[in-house]
């Protein structure tokens, strides 16, 4: 924001005209969209990550997170979370390529493995704890071509899973 507000000075823009601009841009579908939000959950889509660095900065912005990570996974890909992260992540792992996911995180998150997105989130709707408020983080860190045509076929059918599953009404 500082980087914009010195470039319209520069250009001799008013400030309340940049804010105005800043203020009306819509973010990216699929792209760390918040779905939900109240006091017991937030619910992110994120199915625009591809790769674990795209899903790094969820997983340091947020504590008790589910994370749902899956699909088929970058060549070379690393998890370089630091340490300290560990214990707010609890993984709900899916897709082709569930085993790389698996040694990626043994010994430092927990994880449980799933065949479908759709059981994963009927697992999390059991996990779920109503005493600490949950952020559940569809962030797949992978290409979605094993079981979607594209990101956006992932967010949407992640989405109307929410729906399904009657996480709006929480």
């Amino acid at each position: 924001m500082s980087f914009i507000l010195e470039f319209g000075k520069n250009f001799k823009l008013k400030n309340n005209i940049i804010l105005k601009v800043v203020n009306s841009f819509k973010g990216l579908n699929f792209r760390q969209q918040i779905i939900f939000n109240n006091k017991k959950i937030t619910i992110i889509n994120d199915s625009k990550s591809t790769s674990f660095s795209s899903s790094l900065n969820l997983l340091k912005s947020y504590k008790n997170i589910f994370w749902i990570v899956g699909g088929l996974a970058k060549k070379g890909d690393k998890f370089n979370l630091s340490k300290k992260y560990y214990k707010n992540i609890n993984c709900y792992i899916f897709g082709k390529d569930k085993k790389l996911f698996i040694k990626a995180f043994n010994k430092k998150l927990k994880f449980q493995t799933f065949t479908r997105l759709q059981k994963i989130i009927k697992k999390i709707k059991i996990d779920l704890n109503n005493k600490v408020h949950t952020n559940i983080l569809f962030s797949p860190a992978a290409a979605s071509f094993d079981q979607f045509s594209n990101f956006e076929d992932r967010g949407k059918y992640f989405n109307n899973l929410i729906k399904k599953n009657n996480f709006l009404g929480n």
